[in-house]
């Protein structure tokens, strides 16, 4: 039962459009990038972004590290999510 909950939960983070755009982007990304600039890219404030981060992050997909005052995010296992996306 706890697997279905947590699929569902997944799920629902991947079902949102700008949330599927942030992955797409830090897919071809090398490294860590801020959330300011996918706040460029995507053409949404910070705050709006960092909320998407976070329910990412709650699902295990990103992971953030602080530098300085830059929230840097990143996919946390590339292969896994790749896999989740062709699933």
């Amino acid at each position: 039962m706890t697997n279905l909950i947590e699929k569902s939960k997944l799920y629902k983070a991947l079902g949102e459009p700008i949330r599927l755009r942030i992955i797409d982007h830090l897919l071809k990304k090398a490294e860590c990038i801020c959330i300011c600039e996918l706040s460029k890219f995507l053409k949404r404030d910070q705050s709006v972004i960092y909320r998407h981060i976070q329910i990412l992050k709650e699902v295990n997909l990103l992971k953030t590290n602080k530098e300085s005052k830059y929230l840097m995010c990143c996919i946390k296992d590339k292969g896994r999510v790749k896999k989740i996306l062709r699933d």
